[in-house]
């Protein structure tokens, strides 16, 4: 791999954008602040799991030159069903918590002096102005200063609170693996590195990517070779800044014994103050500004593929072609971008009973999904439509069933523990 496929990256690093926001920075960093590297399992485990049913969206697109939407569709009517169930409902309360926890970053880098839900609506606003305005290009150019900002502070942070960590498999000042340790690892695991169901969006983003390409004359054809690699380096990215969020928490807030904010602005105060502590008070506007940054840009691109696919989807329903370059555009895009926020902001004006609570609640409705997309998109990649070429190796075959079937097993412990206490 070379500059210039860095410098090409599309769909992976927008996927990279989407996933690093709350499973990272609110999720992974209360692992470490709570458990130490107690939880580093988990995070490798989750991010490995779900590696097959990931790259098959881009895949899928890739090999099909449809989105894997219209996959669903050739499974039957029932997988599309479910599928718009997921976003209506699920991801109703993603946005939310995205917009929650970016509303609580704003505030504490900037200053503002507005309440949380006045600020939730601002950030709800911007997303909404540049989606309306913007289009795929510019999305992936500005996706692309902020996630490199991030990184390599992260990077440097890391490896500066490295001799602060307590260096043991499960730490004896971490809480004891109960059930409410369960509770927050299936929280932690169900948007690690992001929902199943964002390979959705990976599917968009890669034919949004092809149709940008092809409208450059100076551009190159999308090879699958391509598809994959940039995916690859995406989801790599991902894995690996989860795993230094958890040491950030692990080696500033749980060394430090500090707990964990029940407040969206008292926990991105918590965040900036990691770097400010590793890399000195130098450290924390800049780092605030870039991570401020991020979680815009994970707003951003969650719901731009959430809009994108709901279009998508309702046409696919009404028996319409899948016409993905129109999702990005025109009224129904504006008109299904309005909902999908204003649905939001009611969530969290009715359901929010507190940031942590909160928070768990969207994160483990995606564990619980998980097993049913995985297995969709492994039945996927079967179909006739994708060339004998184009279909995974046995390796990623097996790989796949075996992760469909961890996933149904996790998911159904989880379903007997919560009736049991019920």
């Amino acid at each position: 791999m070379n500059w210039a496929s860095l410098r090409n990256l599309g769909p992976g690093l927008l996927f990279a954008g989407m996933a690093i926001g709350t499973s990272h920075l609110v999720q992974s960093t209360r692992a470490g602040a709570v458990f130490g590297l107690g939880l580093a399992a988990v995070i490798l485990a989750a991010n490995l799991a779900k590696y097959p049913a990931f790259r098959f969206g881009a895949q899928y697109a890739a090999a099909t030159g449809e989105t894997l939407i219209s996959g669903y569709r050739r499974i039957g009517l029932a997988p599309v069903l479910f599928l718009l169930a997921v976003f209506i409902f699920a991801h109703g309360f993603a946005v939310s918590a995205i917009s929650l926890v970016t509303a609580g970053m704003l505030k504490t880098v900037l200053g503002l002096e507005l309440a949380l839900m006045p600020t939730i609506a601002l950030v709800m606003l911007v997303v909404a102005l540049f989606l309306g305005l913007g289009r795929y290009h510019l999305l992936e150019q500005v996706n692309r200063i902020f996630m490199a900002v991030l990184t390599i502070s992260t990077l440097v942070a890391t490896i500066l609170v490295l001799p602060s960590i307590e260096w043991s498999i499960y730490p004896a000042s971490a809480p004891p693996l109960d059930l409410a340790a369960f509770l927050f690892i299936v929280a932690l695991a169900g948007w690690m590195p992001s929902p199943i169901e964002a390979s959705i969006f990976s599917s968009l983003w890669t034919l949004a990517r092809k149709d940008d390409v092809e409208a450059d004359q100076n551009g190159s054809e999308t090879t699958m070779s391509a598809t994959v690699s940039d995916f690859n380096i995406g989801y790599v990215w991902t894995t690996l800044l989860a795993l230094c969020f958890m040491l950030l928490g692990a080696g500033v807030m749980h060394t430090g014994g500090v707990t964990p904010e029940d407040s969206a602005p008292g926990f991105a105060a918590q965040l900036v103050a990691l770097y400010s502590n590793a890399l000195g008070a130098w450290a924390g506007p800049i780092v605030g500004v870039a991570a401020l940054s991020v979680m815009f840009t994970t707003a951003i691109t969650v719901t731009d593929g959430l809009t994108r696919a709901l279009v998508v989807t309702l046409g696919v329903l009404k028996g319409g072609a899948d016409n993905r370059t129109a999702s990005g555009e025109g009224p129904r895009y504006r008109i299904a971008l309005v909902g999908i926020l204003v649905a939001a902001l009611l969530l969290l004006m009715f359901f929010m009973q507190g940031f942590r609570t909160f928070i768990d609640f969207v994160t483990s409705l995606a564990f619980l999904t998980a097993p049913v997309f995985a297995y969709l998109n492994h039945r996927a990649m079967g179909l006739d439509v994708v060339g004998e070429e184009h279909k995974p190796s046995a390796k990623l075959r097996l790989w796949s069933i075996f992760s469909i079937t961890a996933l149904s097993a996790f998911a159904v412990a989880y379903l007997w523990l919560l009736v049991g206490r019920g």
